[in-house]
């Protein structure tokens, strides 16, 4: 949990930072280049209860790919698309006399778009990411009264655009292949899980993977006549 919210907190200043590295003077590299790569994810959900502390739900696998610009030594431009199955979460909460609490199981998909901005070293690079994820979540929502199991099942959707924030390292074993260890998380719909509006839930993802860099292409020069 300690390192979640260290994350979290490193995470908070993405925007500003990804801004200035890219501001920021950059020895002359040529044409930009395309890194593809994919990775392995451990996904879960995370809620921040009113602003006094996090509650975490167990991680599933999944998995994700991406394909990154990369403009200059300091800032690139990322596409990204994951996918995790079998998510859940259980949230308590009263009505008047009678206690409910809510079971949701739930798939996500999510596409990403994001700046990342880099602190360059020859074989380690660190960066923080800052964007959108438009992502949908489908599931199921068990309800159970203080009295009755299950007394209600229901089908659930939420699908919208919100804020993603992220940060790792790569590590660069050749000039065109990268390591990368990376936490990202997205902020997702309250109602979807049934917290109360002073909560703020998000999918959280810890995932380690792999970049290429695509072969840039050769200008071919005109012979004179």
């Amino acid at each position: 949990m300690a390192v979640r919210r260290l994350f979290r907190t490193s995470c908070s200043g993405a925007v500003l930072l990804a801004g200035g590295l890219f501001l920021a003077p950059a020895e002359a590299e040529g044409p930009p280049s395309w890194y593809v790569g994919g990775a392995t994810d451990d996904t879960h959900v995370e809620v921040l209860r009113d602003g006094w502390g996090y509650e975490a739900s167990g991680s599933e696998r999944g998995l994700s790919v991406r394909s990154a610009l990369q403009l200059n030594r300091n800032f690139e431009l990322e596409l990204g698309a994951m996918r995790a199955s079998d998510l859940d979460w259980t949230e308590y909460f009263s009505s008047y006399a009678n206690y409910l609490t809510a079971h949701t199981t739930f798939d996500v998909e999510a596409l990403n778009v994001s700046a990342v901005g880099k602190v360059v070293g020859h074989t380690f690079e660190g960066y923080i990411k800052a964007g959108v994820a438009l992502y949908n979540i489908d599931g199921r929502q068990v309800l159970d009264t203080l009295m009755i199991d299950a007394a209600a099942t229901r089908d659930v959707h939420a699908s919208d655009l919100d804020y993603l924030l992220g940060a790792g390292f790569f590590v660069k074993p050749s000039p065109n292949w990268r390591v990368r260890v990376e936490y990202q998380y997205f902020a997702v719909d309250r109602e979807f899980l049934g917290v109360s509006s002073g909560d703020d839930p998000s999918v959280d993802t810890f995932s380690i993977g792999f970049d290429y860099m695509l072969p840039k292409r050769r200008s071919i020069a005109s012979s004179p006549q």
